[in-house]
């Protein structure tokens, strides 16, 4: 079995054991596993998963309390547009900390080379304090 498992990308029309199992397997691999379901037989394999998705209109209480995320119209285009928008987010905050500390360390490298070429006069500055 755990051959097969880093080989699958979906795993549809499963019975609750083989959920549970895929998700321990693959989280065994070090992988993120996400897990959608709608009914209460679903729940331990929804706990287990690192993202747990269920139904907001057709699952039971208990595959929502099971779960992280509740998809509130039932539709898998939901999912995918949670997904592109978390990805959108991520991809900004990594380029806003990229210009960030880009911008700092030059301004560190700067301030560092006046200081030592002028001998510690500070009057010689490229960056003034407002």
């Amino acid at each position: 079995r755990m051959e097969v498992l880093p080989k699958m990308d979906v795993m549809a029309r499963s019975s609750p054991t083989d959920k549970l199992l895929m998700v321990k397997g693959l989280q065994a691999l070090v992988e993120t596993v996400s897990v959608t379901g709608d009914g209460t037989n679903d729940a331990p394999a929804l706990m287990a998963a690192d993202i747990g998705l269920s139904m907001g209109i057709t699952g039971t209480e208990v595959a929502k309390e099971a779960s992280k995320i509740v998809i509130t119209d039932d539709k898998f285009t939901s999912i995918v547009t949670a997904v592109k928008w978390g990805r959108s987010v991520l991809k900004n905050i990594r380029s806003f900390l990229q210009f960030q500390l880009t911008i700092n360390i030059v301004a560190l490298s700067v301030t560092f080379v006046v200081a030592t070429t002028n001998n510690g006069d500070t009057s010689n500055f490229p960056i003034n304090p407002v």
